[in-house]
Protein backbone atom coordinates (compact mmCIF):
# COMPACT_ATOMS: atom_id res chain seq x y z
CA UNK A 1 0.00 0.00 0.00
CA UNK A 2 3.01 2.42 0.49
CA UNK A 3 3.65 2.40 -2.89
CA UNK A 4 -0.08 3.31 -4.23
CA UNK A 5 -1.14 6.61 -4.59
CA UNK A 6 -4.37 7.61 -3.53
CA UNK A 7 -6.44 9.96 -5.59
CA UNK A 8 -8.27 10.91 -2.70
CA UNK A 9 -5.32 12.35 -0.77
CA UNK A 10 -4.24 13.89 -3.90
CA UNK A 11 -6.94 15.91 -4.42
CA UNK A 12 -7.24 16.79 -0.89
CA UNK A 13 -4.05 18.16 -0.51
CA UNK A 14 -4.30 19.76 -4.41
CA UNK A 15 -7.56 21.50 -2.81
CA UNK A 16 -5.55 22.58 0.27
CA UNK A 17 -1.72 24.03 -0.72
CA UNK A 18 -3.05 25.40 -4.30
CA UNK A 19 -5.04 28.28 -3.08
CA UNK A 20 -2.59 29.06 -0.56
CA UNK A 21 0.57 28.76 -2.98
CA UNK A 22 -1.81 31.13 -5.02
CA UNK A 23 -2.46 33.79 -2.85
CA UNK A 24 1.08 34.10 -1.67
CA UNK A 25 1.05 36.29 -4.21
CA UNK A 26 -0.72 38.81 -2.10
CA UNK A 27 2.57 39.40 -0.49
CA UNK A 28 3.28 41.09 -4.13
CA UNK A 29 -0.30 42.82 -4.54
CA UNK A 30 1.78 45.66 -2.04
CA UNK A 31 4.58 46.51 -4.18
CA UNK A 32 1.86 46.73 -7.59
CA UNK A 33 -0.20 48.49 -5.70
CA UNK A 34 2.66 50.91 -5.07
CA UNK A 35 3.55 50.99 -8.00
CA UNK A 36 -0.34 51.98 -9.04
CA UNK A 37 0.21 54.84 -6.89
CA UNK A 38 3.45 56.14 -8.23
CA UNK A 39 1.95 55.78 -11.60
CA UNK A 40 -1.84 57.93 -10.58
CA UNK A 41 0.63 60.48 -9.48
CA UNK A 42 2.88 60.48 -12.44
CA UNK A 43 0.30 60.94 -15.12
CA UNK A 44 -0.01 64.69 -14.61
CA UNK A 45 -0.07 67.25 -12.01
CA UNK A 46 -0.48 67.57 -8.72
CA UNK A 47 -4.02 65.61 -7.65
CA UNK A 48 -6.82 67.55 -6.49
CA UNK A 49 -8.57 67.96 -3.61
CA UNK A 50 -11.53 69.45 -4.89
CA UNK A 51 -14.56 68.04 -3.33
CA UNK A 52 -15.77 64.97 -5.64
CA UNK A 53 -19.39 65.08 -6.28
CA UNK A 54 -20.34 61.40 -4.77
CA UNK A 55 -19.54 60.76 -1.27
CA UNK A 56 -16.73 57.90 -1.08
CA UNK A 57 -17.89 54.29 -0.11
CA UNK A 58 -16.27 53.94 3.21
CA UNK A 59 -19.10 52.14 4.74
CA UNK A 60 -18.92 49.67 1.77
CA UNK A 61 -14.89 49.14 3.03
CA UNK A 62 -15.84 49.05 6.14
CA UNK A 63 -18.59 46.10 5.87
CA UNK A 64 -15.81 44.43 3.96
CA UNK A 65 -12.93 44.69 6.30
CA UNK A 66 -15.20 42.40 8.89
CA UNK A 67 -15.37 40.28 5.99
CA UNK A 68 -13.43 36.73 5.36
CA UNK A 69 -10.30 36.96 3.18
CA UNK A 70 -11.68 35.40 0.41
CA UNK A 71 -14.68 37.75 0.02
CA UNK A 72 -11.98 40.59 0.83
CA UNK A 73 -10.10 39.42 -2.42
CA UNK A 74 -12.87 39.13 -4.25
CA UNK A 75 -14.35 42.87 -3.71
CA UNK A 76 -10.46 44.01 -4.30
CA UNK A 77 -10.11 42.12 -7.90
CA UNK A 78 -13.83 43.71 -8.57
CA UNK A 79 -12.51 46.81 -7.21
CA UNK A 80 -9.73 46.77 -9.84
CA UNK A 81 -11.94 45.56 -12.94
CA UNK A 82 -14.22 48.32 -11.95
CA UNK A 83 -11.28 51.17 -12.12
CA UNK A 84 -9.69 49.46 -15.23
CA UNK A 85 -12.99 49.59 -17.47
CA UNK A 86 -13.51 53.36 -16.23
CA UNK A 87 -9.90 54.18 -17.20
CA UNK A 88 -10.93 52.51 -20.89
CA UNK A 89 -12.71 55.77 -21.54
CA UNK A 90 -10.42 57.99 -20.96
CA UNK A 91 -9.33 59.91 -23.99
CA UNK A 92 -5.18 61.51 -22.80
CA UNK A 93 -4.47 63.91 -24.85
CA UNK A 94 -7.92 65.54 -24.31
CA UNK A 95 -6.90 65.50 -20.23
CA UNK A 96 -3.35 66.31 -20.60
CA UNK A 97 -2.02 62.65 -19.18
CA UNK A 98 0.70 61.39 -20.33
CA UNK A 99 -0.34 58.18 -22.35
CA UNK A 100 2.36 55.95 -21.46
CA UNK A 101 1.98 56.37 -18.02
CA UNK A 102 -1.31 55.84 -17.97
CA UNK A 103 -0.83 52.46 -19.95
CA UNK A 104 1.29 50.79 -17.90
CA UNK A 105 -0.87 51.95 -14.37
CA UNK A 106 -3.17 50.13 -16.26
CA UNK A 107 -1.17 47.33 -17.10
CA UNK A 108 0.22 46.91 -13.76
CA UNK A 109 -3.55 47.06 -12.44
CA UNK A 110 -4.63 44.35 -14.88
CA UNK A 111 -1.48 41.92 -13.58
CA UNK A 112 -3.38 42.52 -10.16
CA UNK A 113 -6.37 41.64 -10.81
CA UNK A 114 -5.77 38.32 -12.95
CA UNK A 115 -3.37 37.34 -10.00
CA UNK A 116 -5.89 38.00 -6.98
CA UNK A 117 -8.77 36.49 -9.71
CA UNK A 118 -6.55 33.07 -9.47
CA UNK A 119 -7.02 33.15 -5.61
CA UNK A 120 -10.99 33.45 -5.86
CA UNK A 121 -13.21 30.68 -6.45
CA UNK A 122 -15.83 31.36 -9.02
CA UNK A 123 -18.73 30.60 -6.86
CA UNK A 124 -17.96 33.60 -4.46
CA UNK A 125 -17.23 35.82 -7.51
CA UNK A 126 -20.65 37.38 -7.46
CA UNK A 127 -21.27 37.92 -3.63
CA UNK A 128 -18.63 39.80 -1.63
CA UNK A 129 -20.71 43.35 -1.74
CA UNK A 130 -20.15 42.79 -5.78
CA UNK A 131 -23.93 44.40 -6.48
CA UNK A 132 -22.82 47.78 -3.77
CA UNK A 133 -19.64 48.12 -5.62
CA UNK A 134 -21.20 47.94 -8.69
CA UNK A 135 -24.19 50.53 -7.97
CA UNK A 136 -21.06 52.77 -6.96
CA UNK A 137 -19.16 52.82 -9.99
CA UNK A 138 -22.15 53.61 -12.25
CA UNK A 139 -23.11 56.40 -10.25
CA UNK A 140 -19.52 57.25 -10.58
CA UNK A 141 -19.60 56.96 -13.86
CA UNK A 142 -23.33 59.07 -13.68
CA UNK A 143 -21.58 61.93 -11.56
CA UNK A 144 -18.47 62.59 -13.79
CA UNK A 145 -18.54 61.22 -16.81
CA UNK A 146 -22.05 61.19 -18.08
CA UNK A 147 -22.51 64.37 -20.38
CA UNK A 148 -19.16 66.04 -19.96
CA UNK A 149 -18.03 64.52 -23.25
CA UNK A 150 -14.95 63.57 -20.99
CA UNK A 151 -14.02 66.92 -19.55
CA UNK A 152 -10.52 66.76 -18.27
CA UNK A 153 -11.87 68.36 -14.63
CA UNK A 154 -13.91 65.31 -14.24
CA UNK A 155 -11.04 62.95 -14.91
CA UNK A 156 -8.88 64.87 -12.33
CA UNK A 157 -12.08 64.08 -9.76
CA UNK A 158 -11.42 60.64 -10.81
CA UNK A 159 -7.80 60.29 -10.79
CA UNK A 160 -8.47 61.55 -6.82
CA UNK A 161 -11.13 59.11 -5.61
CA UNK A 162 -8.94 56.08 -7.87
CA UNK A 163 -6.15 57.40 -5.45
CA UNK A 164 -8.71 57.24 -2.16
CA UNK A 165 -9.54 53.35 -3.88
CA UNK A 166 -6.31 52.30 -3.99
CA UNK A 167 -5.31 53.59 -0.49
CA UNK A 168 -7.82 51.61 0.98
CA UNK A 169 -7.51 48.19 -1.09
CA UNK A 170 -3.92 48.28 -0.21
CA UNK A 171 -4.57 48.55 3.74
CA UNK A 172 -7.62 46.02 3.27
CA UNK A 173 -4.90 43.22 1.56
CA UNK A 174 -1.88 44.83 3.95
CA UNK A 175 -4.29 43.59 6.74
CA UNK A 176 -5.02 40.22 5.56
Amino acid sequence: MLGVRRPEVILILFGVFVPTFCCDWLRRYTDLSDRCLSLLWDLGGPITEEEFPLPFPRQLYKRVEKSQTACKVTFVRNNLGHILDLYQQVNTSRVGWDADTLEEMLIVMHRQEEELSLCVSRAKSDGCFSKALGRYYVRLTNATLNGTDGDSNMWELIRSETKMHLQQMHLLVAAM
